[in-house]
């Protein structure tokens, strides 16, 4: 073990003891305000009875006072006590998620990003980015919608038809720097974790935002007026009595009438404030822990700039969360008229509703334009805290190194699968800068493994993230993939077709000029020698291009020897196995040349197919 895995496995366990003993002293902390507030509560029972029964009838009062002042004072400071304890045993929770990603314990990994499957994706399926036990289950501490949806886009960056190297380079820093502050990030992970309740954005805001309010002027006008005209008639009513009492008494009436009329238009725009009103508080909080934190890096600089937006015609800039803070105070007035009683009295004395409409489309036209960007903004930092777990789940892991070319290369030093934990991971080195690697071996030897590993880290090196690699140097390059093969009987798809589909995809994939990186493995293997081999040499050849370079394993042997001219620049590696008393073993090793074994028989003996 390294020593930097070993301060990382220290300050793990660390950070573990330490939550557990502040959970344990607030807990204890909470246990005695619970007992104070109990002796509290007691004491007012002690000193209203006195008040009744004995003569010093002030003092009880003033004691019962008192006591009743130190029991709210308590409940308040035990609430307090009890979101801190409740934000403890999250980051705690958060922690123990933390050694799970070290050990490849996906069991503690609730979310492993099934919804954001991509079907006919070039590469997402074939090298496990999303689904059980993937590379998003491993790294994501994303909670809202929109940190999800940005790790998914980042991860898929080598899909897109431009890849901006300086946005790459821009995330590696802030990844790193992130990454240097474990601390940090879970902090700001257990402000997500805690607020946000489900995997969504907050669509019913956000709806809000886009439509103006629904507001009619005309009714404004006479509700307005009608109210002024009602207190002013009551003060006159006041002043000179007698029957003069009927005027505001009939305007009271039309107060009424016009209630009436606008509660059903006014009820639909107080409906959606319901929907969003729980959520502002916790996005609230959300911004204000991004918009404190101290941070070097250009990209996260302007991911708080982001959280200010422009400054105004003051030359000041409204923060996100002072934005939803105003928006919150507003739907705390409509929270009030929502009380049927409430309802009544607030809008017979006041133009209660339209007041509050009027706040709401004011609050919408000022800020609610500047909040969907901030919301992304959001987004963005918790997939570059996703990121950045790569290094804390491999301490000793390299920055790639990205470079734009049009020929495009691949050269890795001690190369391994980040989903394979560190205690059973074999590293391998790899270089590629023209043609296609042909990958041979056993079955089982680590073929298909190669394959992926090229890829999934080729996917972290162009997302920003760091690789568990002694260092890896490759160029800009989409990704195409046809490696896991599925058949679909209810649509009438054998495997040979779905695989056949995927091929076309990576030869389209290859006719666009960008460079490309090609992972095929076990072509055609649903189909007969002799159509396999002519097949495979045929996708060789159409693939053969300077600005496309791949890796294809297989076991046919024949497509290896066809290539004897040369048309097709190969190179050649292999897989070993040996064999001794205690069965067959792997070293996972790859080796130069091509192998020419085959352990198919004696798997076949080994589970009792044969003799």
């Amino acid at each position: 073990m390294s020593e930097r895995t070993e301060k990382r496995d220290l300050d793990l366990e660390n950070r573990s003891s330490e939550l557990d003993r502040e959970l344990k002293e607030i807990s204890e902390k909470a246990g005695s305000l619970a007992n104070l507030r109990g002796i509290c509560f007691l004491g007012i029972l002690a000193f209203v009875l006195l008040y009744f029964f004995q003569d010093d009838q002030i003092a009880y009062l003033i004691g019962a006072l008192i006591c009743l002042l130190f029991f709210v004072g308590l409940i308040i400071r035990h609430g307090r006590i009890k979101s801190k304890a409740k934000k403890i045993a999250v980051l705690s929770e958060i922690n123990e998620q933390y050694i799970a990603r070290t050990l490849h314990d996906f069991s503690k990994l609730e979310d492993d990003g099934s919804d954001l499957k991509v079907e006919k994706h070039p590469f997402a399926g074939d090298l496990d980015l999303f689904g059980p036990k993937s590379l998003f289950a491993l790294i994501n501490v994303a909670h809202t919608a929109y940190g999800r949806r940005q790790l998914k886009k980042w991860l898929l960056t080598a899909s897109q038809e431009q890849m901006d190297l300086k946005e790459i380079k821009d995330r590696q820093a802030a990844v790193e720097e992130l990454a240097s502050q474990m601390v940090l990030i879970q902090e700001l992970e257990a402000e997500t974790k805690m607020n946000v309740k489900r995997k969504g954005s907050p669509q019913a805001l956000l709806a809000f935002i886009a439509e103006e309010v629904n507001r009619s002027k005309t009714f404004n006008i006479l509700r307005i007026t009608n109210t002024i005209l009602m207190w002013a008639s009551l003060i006159v009513a006041i002043i000179v009595g007698g029957y003069v009492y009927f005027a505001p008494l009939g305007f009271f009436v039309i107060q009424q009438l016009l209630m009436a009329v606008t509660y059903k238009s006014n009820a639909i725009t107080f409906a959606l404030v319901e929907k969003f009103y729980p959520e502002l508080r916790a996005y609230s909080n959300i911004f204000t822990a991004l918009e404190n934190v101290d941070v070097k890096a250009n990209y996260l600089s302007s991911l708080k700039k982001r959280l200010y937006g422009e400054e105004d015609s003051n030359g000041k800039a409204q923060s996100a969360s002072n934005q939803l803070s105003s928006l919150y105070k507003i739907c705390l007035l409509i929270q009030a008229r929502m009380q049927p009683l409430l309802y009544f009295i607030l809008n017979s004395v006041l133009p209660f509703d339209e007041l509050c409409l009027y706040l709401l489309e004011n609050w919408r036209k000022e800020s609610g334009s500047k909040i969907p960007e901030k919301l992304k903004a959001i987004g963005e930092w918790e997939a570059l805290m996703s990121l950045s777990t790569m290094r804390i789940i491999y301490p000793e892991a390299g920055v790639p190194e990205i470079v734009e070319s049009s020929e495009p290369f691949i050269k890795g030093e001690g190369i391994g699968h980040p989903l394979i934990s560190e205690k059973t991971l074999v590293r391998n080195d790899f270089a590629l800068d023209k043609g296609c690697a042909m990958i041979t071996g056993s079955n089982m030897s680590g073929k298909t493994t190669l394959l992926r590993t090229v890829g999934i880290n080729s996917v972290l090196a162009f997302a920003g993230a760091v690789c568990p690699c002694t260092s890896l140097k490759l160029s800009l390059m989409n990704i195409g993939a046809s490696m896991r093969i599925e058949d679909n009987l209810g649509e009438g798809v054998s495997t040979f077709y779905a695989e056949l589909v995927k091929i076309e995809r990576i030869v389209k994939m290859a006719e666009s000029g960008r460079p490309l990186l090609f992972l095929i493995d076990e072509i055609f293997r649903g189909t007969n020698s002799k159509d396999r081999t002519d097949g495979a040499w045929t996708v060789l050849n159409k693939l053969h291009k300077p600005s496309i370079i791949g890796l294809m394993s297989t076991h046919d042997y024949e497509l290896c020897k066809m290539n004897t001219n040369g048309e097709v620049d190969l190179v050649y590696y292999h897989f070993s196995e040996f064999y001794d008393d205690d069965g067959l073993h792997f070293d996972y090793k790859l080796k130069n040349g091509m192998s020419t074994e085959t352990n198919a028989k004696y798997l076949m003996k080994m589970v009792g197919i044969t003799d």
